[in-house]
């Protein structure tokens, strides 16, 4: 969320142009945060072993309330200016591609806001979807694929707005999907980005938004885009990835490289608390999760997260550093590519039931004034940086490996609430113990004969600790081990 990042430039906070100005103490108001502020701490970024930065969108949101977070744009084509310029957005990507990281673009194909230029003259009636007027979206994303659906149900999850200050645009339209082309085109040239990530992508208009993202692909095949299905059912989101077999029982084909793993997100948000292991309870979530990554097209090419900027903030729901370290090290490890929330890192927490607002504090030392500094370590506090160091560590050793990118993944039936699995190729092997229950466990290793081969020991990633595979492996309660099989 760039407006809580960091204040680079105070001098941006409001402006005369813009109808919202800067109110710090006022939770669901403009705070500050910038580009420049973005960019001073760049390097913060990297040390904590990122390699890509994905921004709320950062196109001009001009109305009278509740624009930080920048999905009600005014004008696709300009930074609003309390984030900075356009040419701070080509330097934002200039320096990242220097320390050799990547832009990701938080791309909104399905609405704009209500003050859009573009909404207040529309070129033709159909441009956005009218009823006439505002109609709701009942947001059941299901009846885009509901062989017995009805047509009026569907008709309000693709047509109907949002909310009321975000018109849906109607990507049935040529004009309206050449339009989103051309100026997706444009900020791919412009700012050099590496990727997109797609708001609400399965509200869209399913022939129109399976143009435009075929025609982007089509012209940067390296390219890559997420697209936002928020669904909890993975047949349900497999749908959605390109080349699905599901999708081509309909005949239909999104070609969307790359969907969201919500469903291990929901599991993730409930097993810690769950101490002890049942049928379906504790980390057989986990596994049975796994078990359906047959129905992807591409598994390596998922997102994958413990929360976002729309959810419940991880430390919120468990504060407990042992907690986040076990949730972090199954997103660091697992298939697919790892997502990030700012600050989760120090662990800040946020609570979704008090308002978006508290779940998007500002980051600790990005203003002026700021009595705690989680930038640098000496300014962090001994719990922040505890949870800074664990995950620098984890996610460093990630970036390295390509048996944890491109892997393929063995796992068991957990047993006493205690799941392993491992991920290999050809060169190496790593063998991942997660004990979720409130007791030390011990793992006979015979078990899992098939994964350690030959192999006499492993190394601790975390610790540096060697394991001997040849006796049982003991594991403290509420623990990781990461074992790199020698």
């Amino acid at each position: 969320m760039p407006d809580r990042f960091a204040n680079g430039n105070p001098k941006n906070d409001s402006t005369a142009e813009m109808a919202e100005k800067t109110d710090r103490a006022t939770p669901g108001a403009r705070h500050g945060g910038d580009l420049e502020g973005i960019i001073k701490n760049l390097d913060y970024i990297k040390d904590l072993g990122a390699t890509t930065i994905w921004n709320t969108p950062l196109c001009e949101s001009n109305s009278a309330r509740g624009t930080y977070h920048g999905y009600a744009q005014t004008d696709v084509y300009k930074v609003d200016p309390r984030y900075g310029t356009n040419e701070e957005y080509i330097k934002l990507s200039a320096e990242l591609h220097k320390r050799n990281m990547k832009l990701v673009m938080d791309y909104v194909t399905n609405h704009w806001g209500s003050e859009h230029w573009m909404i207040k003259d529309l070129p033709t009636y159909d441009w956005i979807h009218q009823f006439p007027g505002y109609g709701q979206s009942n947001y059941r994303m299901a009846t885009q694929f509901d062989s017995n659906a009805a047509t009026i149900d569907q008709k309000y999850c693709v047509d109907g707005w949002f909310v009321r200050s975000m018109p849906d645009l109607n990507q049935a339209n040529p004009l309206v999907v050449n339009y989103l082309i051309q100026n997706a085109i444009w900020w791919i040239e412009y700012a050099d980005l590496d990727g997109f990530r797609v708001d609400t992508y399965s509200y869209c208009d399913k022939a129109g938004i399976a143009e435009w993202t075929k025609t982007i692909m089509n012209e940067y095949p390296h390219f890559n885009i997420v697209g936002e299905v928020w669904m909890d059912d993975q047949a349900q989101m497999a749908y959605w990835q390109k080349d699905s077999k599901i999708g081509a029982i309909q005949n239909y084909n999104s070609n969307l490289p790359s969907v969201m793993d919500f469903t291990l997100f929901t599991a993730i948000t409930k097993i810690f608390s769950e101490d002890k292991q049942e049928w379906d309870n504790g980390m057989p979530r986990v596994y049975n999760n796994f078990a359906n990554d047959f129905l992807y097209p591409d598994i390596d090419n998922i997102l994958v997260f413990a929360e976002n900027h729309d959810t419940q903030r991880f430390n919120q729901t468990y504060h407990d550093i042992k907690k986040y370290q076990m949730a972090m090290t199954l997103v660091a490890t697992v298939r697919g590519i790892p997502q990030l929330y700012y600050g989760s890192e120090i662990g800040m927490d946020g609570d979704k039931g008090k308002g978006d607002a508290d779940i998007r504090h500002d980051f600790p030392g990005g203003w002026n004034g700021d009595s705690n500094n989680a930038f640098t370590k000496t300014g962090r506090t001994v719990e922040q940086n505890n949870y800074y160091d664990f995950t620098s560590k984890l996610f460093n050793w990630r970036k390295t490996k390509e048996v944890i990118h491109t892997g393929k993944t063995t796992q068991y039936l957990p047993e006493n609430n205690v799941y392993v699995y491992f991920r290999y190729n050809k060169k190496e092997s790593v063998m991942v113990i997660l004990n979720n229950s409130n007791e030390t466990q011990s793992l006979k290793t015979n078990r899992f004969a098939e994964n350690i081969q030959s192999r006499q020991s492993g190394s601790d990633v975390l610790s540096g600790k060697t394991v001997d595979l040849k006796s049982d492996i003991i594991i403290d309660a509420k623990s990781v081990l990461i074992l790199e099989l020698k």
